[in-house]
């Protein structure tokens, strides 16, 4: 009746779970960055800016060639249709730098002469009628903006370049490009591009470390219980802790991180272990205290992430401790009593003494020659062919970084008076929401300038071109109304500008992520020792303070041990290396629980369970992500030196080893 009642409960809660959350969150920024930080969240958006941006880079032999390969492009121009209008009914409001200096100066023949040229131009073009705007004031102020300007051709190498800048919305845009570009030079550059790139290759090389590693479970299952039966019950409870584990956390974080999932893969080789340990020991007296020692223990370590201001952490914690109880709860509940005929592994002395001189070794010659790298730049190593692209984009248009300025004000129109203010002062190149629209300020001074303009000079102009012109009335326009307000939008009280150098009070998003990275790492730092002493306390009580020390050395030890390991290898930590401790520490304790509690058979189901796990994180630390390598190469260390260690550091309650 239990196992009944639990079963109709789970299944209404992971329905209800599934219901209530969100998609996926898959930007790596959000789940280090805190959203409700002002400061971080500026950041983010900064930071996404380009997430969205494709650089298209055509190459061809000749000019013509170039233009034939653009001409055959899908368009992907931006329509800015409604910037234009705002310029053509205002024409009098907006000047281009070079045309205020010339006004203030009262250079009028030379605005007057650059107007005819203008006007007699074949390829010209005209924003206003020249009857309401008769210098093409609009018109200069527009072509004085480059992101207007088609002027991205170059030659290089003695082949010609041109560059088009194209927003993605969703990979089936950015996959129609793709599918374009095949067959052609023409390359891709961007985040949407590496992104994609590094989103499929990763998901072929997770599915196919899963394949392999079911694949090896399933062998070690047939060797051992000389039957595949028992491969069914285990992923049931694989299935049941992460499907407990992410209905738990989608219902209290709402939207769950994709690297969420990554460390989630932790739950396999734990529900592996609960598993087996049940059809082999289940019968044994100190069975259930032991499974639930382990349980408490390995979730205590997990819960010590929830005093972690960072929100992914918190998330694994909520995740992977809610479904190391799922496990716990469906082997008590739901598994059945069944025994399976099984083999036993032929015992190996190992060289103890030898073992130990080589982990003391290791930890005493790379202990002290550990370095960080919280370079955000360096958790990603693109593909060559990406690499090309990036870097025949650097060479032929050596494209600026930018570093951002945060503007605030009680509304558009002071934002846009104080970055007016900034570029006079600093006299520096920058793109901001005043490159495009001006505030009411500085328009009734650019209103004032052209109606002297047209005082002291229209009727010269007039004459000289013998025809008539009524200019516009002038009129303030709005800016809280311009179009493209949002594109520089951070808040409503917030903006930004680019510049192409660095000034007072200007964000490097590089520079400033990798600060963060920084700071998230010492932070782990600070909480692993705590959560460590947490379980030491815990286990205290359950075992006495004697067998506490047992449980722990090897994990302790095992984490030492990776870290040095890493260093003598020349590998500078990052977080992520950092984070996987934790998953050493709950793994390797639960190892030691089952050891110091278990006999023979337990020692069975830890190897099994040690091996799978291990051989698991040694092939995801072949990943070409960075960051999942990372994270595997670290666990597949800690693991297996923790499980040896326990091998010499614990003797088992029942008398063996």
């Amino acid at each position: 009746m239990k196992r009944i009642i639990f079963l109709i409960f789970s299944i209404i809660l992971f329905i209800f779970a599934f219901i209530q959350a969100k998609p996926v969150e898959v930007e790596l920024m959000k789940a280090f960055i805190s959203p409700h930080s002002a400061a971080e969240g500026y950041l983010v958006k900064l930071a996404n800016l380009s997430s969205k941006k494709v650089n298209i880079i055509f190459e061809a032999s000749s000019l013509d060639e170039l233009e034939d390969m653009k001409a055959e492009f899908p368009d992907m121009k931006t329509d800015y249709s409604a910037v234009t209008d705002v310029y053509s009914k205002y024409p009098g409001n907006f000047l281009s730098n070079n045309m205020r200096e010339l006004l203030k100066n009262k250079s009028y023949k030379k605005v007057q002469e650059d107007a005819v040229k203008s006007l007699y131009n074949p390829l010209g073009i005209y924003i206003s009628p020249p009857d309401k705007d008769p210098y093409l004031l609009a018109t200069d102020f527009l072509l004085s903006n480059s992101k207007f300007l088609e002027n991205d051709t170059k030659e290089f190498g003695g082949k010609y370049y041109s560059v088009l800048h194209a927003q993605v919305n969703s990979n089936d845009e950015l996959e129609q490009i793709i599918e374009v570009a095949k067959g052609k030079t023409i390359y891709l550059t961007g985040t949407p591009v590496h992104s994609y790139y590094a989103s499929k290759k990763s998901n072929i090389e997770i599915n196919i470390i899963c394949i392999i590693s079911t694949l090896a479970l399933a062998a070690l299952c047939r060797f051992y219980f000389r039957s595949f039966k028992v491969v069914i019950p285990v992923a049931f409870s694989i299935l049941f802790g992460f499907l407990f584990g992410y209905s738990a956390a989608a219902l209290i974080f709402k939207k769950l991180h994709v690297l969420t999932f990554v460390f989630s893969t932790s739950l396999i080789g734990i529900s592996l272990d609960y598993s087996l340990h049940y059809f082999l020991t289940g019968n044994d007296k100190e069975f259930k205290k032991s499974l639930t020692a382990s349980m408490l223990t390995t979730a205590c370590a997990f819960w010590g992430l929830l005093f972690s201001n960072i929100e992914v952490l918190r998330q694994i914690g909520i995740f992977t401790s809610f479904g190391l109880i799922g496990v716990w709860l469906f082997v008590i509940l739901v598994l059945s009593d069944g025994e399976f005929k099984h083999n036993s592994f032929k015992k190996i002395k190992l060289p103890q003494k030898a073992l130990l001189v080589v982990v003391f070794v290791v930890i005493a010659a790379g202990i002290f020659r550990v370095k960080f790298d919280d370079n955000i730049k360096n958790l990603y190593v693109p593909p060559k062919n990406l690499l090309a692209a990036e870097n025949l984009y650097q060479k032929v248009f050596n494209p600026v970084t930018p570093e951002f300025l945060i503007i605030h004000g009680n509304n558009i129109n002071e934002i846009l008076q104080k970055t007016e203010g900034i570029n006079e002062r600093e006299n520096i190149n920058s793109v901001s929401l005043s490159n495009f629209v001006s505030s009411e300020k500085r328009q009734q001074e650019n209103i004032t300038l052209v109606q002297d303009l047209y005082k002291n000079d229209l009727k010269k102009y007039e004459s000289r071109l013998g025809t008539k012109f009524e200019p516009q009335k002038p009129v303030l326009y709005n800016p809280e109304n311009f179009p493209l307000v949002s594109e520089f939008e951070l808040d409503k009280n917030s903006s930004f500008m680019m510049v192409n150098e660095p000034v007072k009070g200007s964000l490097n998003i590089a520079d400033e992520i990798s600060k963060i990275l920084k700071r998230l790492r010492l932070e782990c730092f600070t909480i692993l020792p705590c959560v460590f002493a947490m379980l030491f306390l815990l286990l205290s009580i359950m075992y006495g303070i004697k067998n506490a020390f047992k449980i722990t050395m090897p994990s302790l030890f095992g984490i030492i041990f990776t870290v040095a390991l890493l260093s003598l290898c020349g590998i500078n930590l990052n977080l992520f290396h950092i984070l996987g401790l934790f998953l050493i520490l709950g793994f390797s304790l639960d190892y030691s629980i089952f050891r110091l509690n278990g006999g023979e058979k337990s020692k069975d189901a830890v190897l099994m369970s040690a091996a799978s796990t291990a051989f698991s994180f040694l092939l995801l630390s072949f990943t070409s992500f960075k960051l999942i390598s990372s994270l595997g190469l670290t666990l597949f260390i800690g693991i297996t030196a923790s499980y040896i260690l326990s091998l010499f550091m614990i003797k088992s309650n029942h008398g063996t080893r």
